[in-house]
């Protein structure tokens, strides 16, 4: 395998084919470990020249909100660069993981017995994308399309929904500054920000 060590210098330098050529192979556990040496400034360069195989393979294995945050912080914030990846990687690739890690760090103590399903309408480069999350009996499972019934619906940008469930975006103050739409049960909704382990 070629020498990963100097990855900024290798992601300035390379083509795009040659990116390719090197990372193409890897796991996502060590695309991730390139990734970690990089900065915010390099993150630009990188979402243009890696091959969307590459972007999909670390979407699809982002393992945990820490993750999820180490990701966004390279990003430096911004949401047109967000953006780009999530396209880039997949659009439905990455929310698939995100809904996925949501069942994966639910804490079920914060909802006690209640139960209930909730609809995502997530606002996207692609468009609209709708997911539900379905809680009870101590689970969250989340899958992609309408719910049947949701008891509470939530709209909000792709950006925001990474921020949210890595933990850097509070639930309640995106709703007071209109980042987080909610309808239908409100009471059942302000539970939701703090039913996921954000910090793991």
């Amino acid at each position: 395998m070629a020498d990963l060590s100097d990855a900024r210098t290798l992601i300035a330098e390379s083509s795009p084919e040659q990116l390719q050529n090197l990372l193409g192979d890897l796991t996502a556990k060590e695309i991730g470990e390139v990734l970690a040496q990089l900065e915010p400034g390099d993150f630009p360069t990188l979402v243009e020249k890696i091959d969307p195989s590459v972007l999909g393979t670390l979407a699809a294995g982002i393992g945990s909100p820490s993750e999820l945050k180490r990701f966004l912080d390279l990003s430096g914030g911004d949401d047109a660069l967000i953006d780009r990846f999530i396209t880039k990687a997949g659009t439905d690739t990455m929310l698939d993981r995100v809904f996925a890690l949501m069942g994966d760090h639910f804490l079920a103590e914060k909802v006690g017995s209640d139960s209930g399903t909730v609809e995502w309408h997530i606002t996207t480069p692609d468009g609209e994308k709708v997911y539900h999350l379905d809680i009870g009996d101590g689970r969250a499972h989340g899958s992609s399309g309408p719910a049947p019934k949701a008891r509470t619906t939530l709209t909000m940008s792709s950006p925001d929904l990474l921020r949210l469930c890595a933990g850097t975006l509070d639930g309640i103050t995106a709703f007071m500054h209109s980042k987080i739409k909610l309808s239908g049960d409100m009471l059942f909704g302000a539970k939701l920000p703090q039913a996921f382990n954000t910090a793991a």
